[in-house]
């Protein structure tokens, strides 16, 4: 009966032993900077506004080329070309930072592999999704954000999208009062430059 025990027993702790080594791999192999701690305080939250500050100037040095798509109420136009003010160029991403004064009572923040994600715990909070992707080096990959506006003015609503060195897209919908409401997208893809 000792030896059946045992036998359990060391069956039992290998399989412990596999599982957490299993989760252990999952979290190394793909890990947010948040991801390993909860997100209370102003200083752990993702400063989308200091992200693309050092993108702009990133960009602004780097000088890439551009296929840049406007489509309008179902109107397109595209043509390559070089960007003269990155800072214009990604204003509405940079001005959708939610780490300044950062209330945790207003979203709700999930990190899990390697995707930080603040959902907006109230409907009238202009930045109502806050999504980031990393990869295995930490770096940014993907930003997604849905913004909102509502007013007596207008509606609107913006999704935007920035993949590290890929593309950009701004996609907007605004209903202004005794207007009709019109939706227009920006699409800016990266060419690599030939070497």
């Amino acid at each position: 009966m000792y030896w059946y025990q045992n036998n359990n027993l060391l069956k039992n702790s290998s399989r412990a032993l596999s599982l957490f080594a299993g989760s252990a791999l999952l979290f190394w192999s793909c890990g947010s900077p948040s991801a390993t701690k909860s997100p209370h305080k102003t200083s752990d939250i993702f400063s989308v506004d200091s992200f693309f500050t050092a993108e702009v100037s990133r960009l602004q040095q780097l000088n890439p080329a551009v296929l840049k798509s406007v489509k309008k109420d179902g109107e397109k136009e595209e043509r390559e070309l070089k960007i003269g003010s990155w800072k214009n160029e990604l204003s509405a991403f940079q001005s959708a930072d939610i780490s300044k004064n950062f209330d945790p009572s207003l979203y709700d923040v999930k990190a899990i592999d390697c995707v930080t994600e603040f959902t907006a715990k109230k409907k009238d909070l202009q930045i109502q999704k806050l999504r980031i992707e990393f990869d295995r080096n930490e770096k940014v990959k993907h930003i997604h954000i849905d913004k909102k506006i509502a007013n007596t003015l207008y509606d609107s609503q913006e999704k935007l999208d920035y993949y590290t060195d890929s593309l950009y897209r701004i996609v907007k919908l605004q209903d202004v009062q005794g207007l009709d409401a019109n939706q227009y997208e920006i699409v800016g893809k990266f060419i690599s430059s030939k070497k």
